[in-house]
């Protein structure tokens, strides 16, 4: 089985800056790494690649310092990596970050492809099902588990608001899945120092298809930023006989809360 899985390198500081002209985020002394979905979306790949005989390629589409993030997943698990870096690839939007992204992870026939549900900066949640309809694969979204169900088939477990829903489902399918759905593994300092010296493929806009290179204008824009209103919540602590804190729970959810 051929596993692949596109992570993204994010800014991780709480002092990051917006550029008040296009509104985006100032990544240039922003401290970043690896998703935090991406890396639950990870764990789950090393999982599958241990049940079965896979091997695992990481794709990530950004500046020379979204390689650590590729390192981190080699040390996890992953075989190969592939950086995809070039000005024009700079400032895209989401249906542009997918269109590079399927460029270059269709050239490899993928039985499973891996994303995280939504990135921690934009958190659009988008560019799974994009990469899914531009790959023509389906995809199944908010998929918290995986495991082989025999002849080739997968069982997927998707998050619905009853619980679990199990899908049986053949290669190729495209899985996004949500942060905190498992408990991501650590890499080791012995796996990470051999992932350092591991080789980064290195893919330019001169690897790009001309086709995609020629439909990258940005579609979505963002037009403004501003601070969400401070909430002014407070906790009440509700006390009494047990027939008394039934009175004042069903008085508070009336909407006479003045009375309790």
């Amino acid at each position: 089985m051929k596993i692949a899985i596109c992570i993204k390198h994010v800014p991780v500081s709480e002092d990051v800056e917006i550029d008040p002209v296009t509104h985006s985020v100032r990544r240039i002394d922003a401290t970043c790494d690896m998703n935090p979905c991406d890396l639950n979306a990870m764990e789950m790949a090393a999982q599958l690649k241990k049940a079965t005989d896979s091997s695992i390629d990481v794709y990530t589409m950004g500046p020379d310092g979204a390689a650590a993030s590729l390192k981190k997943c080699l040390a996890l698990g992953a075989d190969e990596a592939y950086l995809l870096s070039d000005r024009s690839f700079a400032g895209r939007d989401t249906l542009g970050t997918a269109r590079v992204l399927a460029d270059f992870v269709k050239r490899k026939s993928y039985d499973i492809v891996f994303t995280g549900a939504e990135s921690s900066d934009g958190a659009t949640g988008q560019v799974g099902a994009m990469l899914a309809e531009l790959l023509g694969m389906p995809d199944v979204a908010d998929a918290v588990s995986v495991e082989p169900d025999g002849d080739g088939a997968l069982l997927i477990g998707k998050k619905v608001q009853q619980g679990t829903l199990k899908i049986k489902a053949s290669g190729p399918v495209l899985l996004a899945v949500p942060f905190g759905c498992n408990e991501p593994k650590l890499p080791t300092l012995r796996a990470q120092m051999k992932a350092n010296h591991k080789e980064i493929h290195v893919l330019t806009g001169k690897d790009c298809d001309p086709s995609v290179l020629e439909n990258l204008e940005v579609k979505s824009v963002v037009t403004d930023v501003y601070p969400a209103p401070e909430a002014n919540k407070q906790a009440k602590e509700i006390t009494g006989t047990p027939k008394e804190i039934a009175v004042k729970i069903q008085k508070l959810l009336e909407g006479s809360e003045q009375d309790v």
